[in-house]
């Protein structure tokens, strides 16, 4: 992949691809029937490192979203390095040369943060002086310049923009807003 390449995100839903006996495989055994289904949006690459010589890539997907109990050192899931490259293949065929024979991959990360309806705290916080821009679950790379202009705007006292209680701690005080995540959880969109 050139060194130029641009950030590429796959925004649709797809079923991988596997071969009629993977399949077979995959199906009989409950533990792994999951990755016969369709999996989500989102898996992303770049090219990471500005030398000409460099062969690193980022390669990400956070197919699995529910909640999860913290914990370090971040276990690796099983399988990620395959169903990532599974995932990429649908976008950038190449990388399916790299089933037959998959290639060094090492997990350098953590946890995605995200609010139960998915969009950012970015604003003031109840302990006077503090702020906060974060839980992007994965955005924070396309959307945290624009936090970070909303976090500024609130603390030199600027005129806010109409949509900045959207994303203020606050929103968990109105129960009307309650209601509208609890009827989203399906998806944890609202």
């Amino acid at each position: 992949m050139p060194r130029d390449a641009p950030f590429l995100i796959w925004d649709d839903a797809q079923t991988l691809e596997w071969s009629p006996e993977e399949r077979t495989a995959l199906a009989a055994d409950p533990e792994l029937r999951w990755m016969l289904e369709p999996f989500p949006p989102g898996v992303h690459t770049r090219p990471e490192g500005a030398s000409p010589e460099s062969q690193t890539l980022l390669v990400l997907w956070s197919y699995n979203a529910a909640a999860t109990e913290v914990v370090f050192p971040l276990r690796e899931p099983p399988y990620y390095t395959e169903l990532v490259i599974r995932g990429m293949a649908r976008m950038l065929p190449g990388f399916g040369g790299y089933l037959d024979r998959m290639p060094r991959a090492y997990v350098d990360g953590g946890y995605y943060a995200k609010t139960r309806e998915n969009r950012p705290l970015i604003g003031p916080l109840p302990v006077a002086g503090a702020y906060v821009s974060s839980a992007y679950s994965g955005f924070g790379i396309m959307a945290g310049c624009a936090g970070g202009e909303l976090v500024a705007a609130h603390v030199m006292g600027a005129t806010l923009p109409d949509y900045a209680p959207a994303f203020a701690v606050w929103r968990y005080d109105d129960p009307a807003y309650i209601r509208r995540i609890e009827a989203c959880q399906a998806t944890g969109q609202i």
